[in-house]
């Protein structure tokens, strides 16, 4: 590849990397806005250590969530001891 078209393809990552930085802060603030709208926060209450306290909270919430998920789906996997997969195992004779 010649150092003109590298130079293009670098234009282009430059231009894509920003495009995915602009989205993310959207996506940042419109998550932001609908957390304070549907908690009823008093702007005049959210100061930076309140902000961040809150987003320690939700934060700990969803790290939680998703580890109780992840537990979840790995208790559900194929379990050959389970009556349910030993039964299909032996086409429902047991």
């Amino acid at each position: 590849m010649s150092l003109s078209n590298l130079e293009k393809q670098q234009v282009k990552l430059n231009k894509l990397n920003e495009k995915i930085k602009n989205e993310k802060e959207k996506i940042d603030k419109k998550l932001g806005h609908e957390i304070i709208k549907l908690s009823n926060f008093d702007y005049a209450n959210l100061d930076q250590e309140r902000i961040k306290d809150i987003s320690k909270q939700i934060a700990d919430f969803f790290n939680s969530s998703i580890v109780s998920d992840n537990e979840n789906n790995v208790t559900n996997k194929d379990d050959s001891n389970s009556p349910e997969n030993a039964s299909d195992k032996n086409n429902g004779i047991s």
